[in-house]
């Protein structure tokens, strides 16, 4: 039986003849926050991506085993699920906007602190902050994208962090397949670029009025939807609580199932995801591509395709029926590609494009589900335990992975990792709530 929660309704007024501000057209402040949140997530996904070409040209100079390798590309993921736990709370106790501000600051420091590493260690601690940063972009940026966001259109805002995400992931690959260097360091460093843009764009961004009005301070709510809004515009119902937020609310008796669900489908969807995009060239190598270059800047076209064709289908679609079927179609897809492992060459290649295709459509909804199922004085910190929880299954798969393919090759690894979709789906079919047109308080 789905988690019951109920879609909020045509919009009211309040007392004063006022509508929600979420019912408000397009201002200069939608625009402004959809930059200094997306700005975040393309950031997030260039740190993530640039690993995988800076470890290629790392590994002679440094020596790196399978398992080294995996250690470093999994150490920021595991800070992720650090960083989701620690931060969110934080953002629910004192406010978005500091934490989301400050956080540039660390992305730009250590951004600049991998030029200087000297060894596996150096980086594995480098990485590992930068993970920490990166959950507080998953549990903070999305909380203050859906307190700024209109409700009609939040969906699709919503599911383009996803995209932001994909679009610094595939410009990392592409920077890294044109770099021409053996300065890997200096690759790794390129991420302080987007990160100095988003500092400056975060800097111009007010508190939320929905945290503020959920603390009690209904004056410099006030103040924030007159200035933004304008005066004929109220804040939404939220349920106030100026008392801090405590991590154990998510799991009372009225929401612990949702919280469960909001971290498990995302741990199912982004286990196989980080571990086949971050040793993609091993990956195809195994698949038997040797054209290298063409087949991957294909399969990153392919990506971003599907990133976009995915915020159509969270507008088309009710939430469920997104994530039940994008689940149905990745566990077909791993199970062609490991059960038939002699198949002709253009059917591996289109089972995996589909793969490819599917799965950056499907993540969107990990930006969606769990702001839209959580309230707000406990929002961040709902978010921040999903990001932390899924990072357990893509920090697992990150390390293992290379391997998993040394050791059982490539169509055993994936039947194996076709237990993720699986359980997914039984999840979903049991699980998984309405949210579509909800009213967020």
């Amino acid at each position: 039986m789905a988690i019951s929660i109920l879609p909020g309704g045509p919009a009211m007024r309040d007392a004063f003849g006022r509508l929600p501000i979420d019912e408000a057209p397009l201002k200069p402040i939608h625009i402004v926050a959809a930059a200094a949140v997306l700005g975040g997530a393309v950031l997030d996904g260039y740190v993530l991506g640039i690993v995988g070409p800076a470890l290629s040209i790392a590994r002679q100079e440094m020596q790196l085993s399978a398992i080294s390798q995996g250690l470093i590309a999994s150490s920021a993921l595991i800070g992720v699920f650090i960083g989701g736990l620690f931060f969110g709370n934080l953002a629910d106790r004192f406010g978005r906007r500091p934490v989301f501000g400050w956080n540039l600051a660390a992305f730009i420091v250590l951004s600049v602190l991998q030029i200087f590493v000297q060894d596996v260690w150096q980086l594995v601690a480098i990485r590992l902050a930068l993970g920490l940063a990166i959950g507080v972009e998953y549990a903070v940026g999305s909380s203050v994208l859906a307190e700024f966001s209109r409700r009609k259109g939040r969906g699709v805002l919503l599911g383009c962090f996803s995209i932001g995400w994909q679009v610094g992931f595939t410009v990392a690959f592409v920077v890294g397949s044109f770099y021409d260097g053996d300065n890997w360091r200096m690759l790794l460093a390129s991420s302080v670029i987007p990160a100095l843009i988003t500092f400056v764009l975060r800097m111009t961004l007010p508190e939320t009025p929905m945290w503020l009005k959920a603390q009690g301070r209904d004056a410099e709510a006030r103040a924030i939807v007159d200035k933004h809004f304008g005066s004929e515009y109220a804040i939404p119902d939220v349920d106030p609580n100026p008392h801090h937020a405590s991590p154990r609310e998510l799991f009372t008796a009225e929401i612990w199932r949702q919280t469960l669900y909001s971290g498990l489908f995302w741990f199912c969807q982004v286990g196989p995801f980080f571990g086949i995009f971050t040793f993609l060239a091993p990956v195809l190598e195994s698949l038997g591509l040797r054209d290298a270059t063409a087949v991957d800047m294909s399969l990153n076209a392919i990506q971003i395709a599907g990133a976009v064709v995915g915020v159509f289908l969270l507008h088309w679609m009710s939430r469920r029926g997104f994530v039940i079927w994008t689940f149905v179609i990745v566990l077909l897809t791993f199970l062609a590609l490991g059960l038939f492992p002699q198949a002709p060459t253009w059917v591996v290649v289109a089972l995996f494009a589909t793969y490819m295709f599917v799965a950056p459509a499907a993540n969107n909804i990990q930006f969606v589900y769990p702001p839209e199922i959580f309230d707000t004085h406990i929002r961040a910190t709902g978010i921040g335990f999903s990001a932390a929880f899924s990072r357990i299954s893509a920090a697992g798969v990150t390390y293992l992975l290379s391997w998993l393919l040394q050791k059982f090759g490539f169509s055993a690894t994936l039947v194996m990792m076709a237990g993720f979709p699986l359980l997914g789906l039984v999840l979903s079919i049991f699980w998984a709530p309405e949210t579509k047109g909800k009213h967020l308080r």
